[in-house]
């Protein structure tokens, strides 16, 4: 009798699993990638069309700041969203795609811009010296100004080169502070934000500093990937008091 029921059982609950799987797998490999997508527009509204293209009728708009689930992206620079709860299309350029980073991914990219950074500090270089090992990291035009900001002339070398040394009083504005990722003086970890946006990825790093010398504040990190095999580079940097 106990054996009748143990076969009973087993075999309810073979049967069971392919319908558990029925409902959570719907065999459309779409719905395994849904992304959340914020139109990001500098003015204006952002046209929603019946399909992936300008020559498909507008039925909609979107402002800026708007959020939508986005079910697929062309390779034609379209993605598919869902309006009225009817199928539609709005341009990938204007749209940001949210994505998850683990925080030690996260950390493994600031620690190394920064480093970059810190390595200016350590003695006189040339100006093409600095812009060499800070070039791979940031920007030129963040480079530019913070060659501008921070370096004062400190001799010249044997060949006569000119030489920059970092100033020495405390100039934060293109500085970057070090986020503390263990909490070991900061009350709070840092919050990262990673999204794509017209083929661009982007990555922002906040936290929110004490400190009792220069003032409490938040700084945020932005940074760039041009292209899947190109490096994280910072374009721009805030302290917010």
């Amino acid at each position: 009798m106990k054996i009748s029921r143990l076969f009973k059982l087993v075999i309810c609950t073979v049967l069971t699993f392919p319908l558990i799987g029925m409902l959570f797998f719907t065999g459309d490999p779409k719905a395994a990638s849904l992304q959340v997508g914020t139109v990001d527009l500098e003015s204006g509204t952002l046209n929603v069309r019946s399909g992936p293209g300008i020559q498909y009728k507008r039925i909609g708009a979107l402002k800026n700041g708007a959020t939508v689930t986005v079910y697929y992206q062309t390779k034609n620079g379209w993605s598919e969203i869902r309006y009225n709860k009817k199928k539609s299309y709005v341009s990938s350029q204007y749209l940001r795609v949210h994505l998850q980073m683990n925080s030690s991914v996260a950390k493994g990219i600031t620690d190394k811009v920064i480093k970059a950074q810190r390595k200016t500090w350590k003695k006189n270089y040339t100006k093409k010296q600095i812009y060499a090992m800070m070039s791979p990291h940031y920007t030129t035009s963040y480079i530019d100004k913070y060659f501008k900001q921070q370096m004062r002339t400190a001799g010249k070398d044997k060949n006569g080169n000119q030489l920059y040394h970092v100033i020495e009083t405390e100039i934060w504005g293109y500085s970057l502070d070090t986020f503390d990722w263990n909490l070991e003086y900061q009350p709070k970890k840092p919050t990262i934000k990673y999204y794509k946006k017209n083929g661009k990825e982007y990555l922002e790093v906040s936290q929110f500093m004490v400190d009792e010398l220069s003032g409490n504040h938040t700084s945020t990190l932005y940074l760039l990937k041009e292209s899947t095999k190109a490096n994280w580079k910072v374009y721009k940097y805030e302290r917010n008091f």
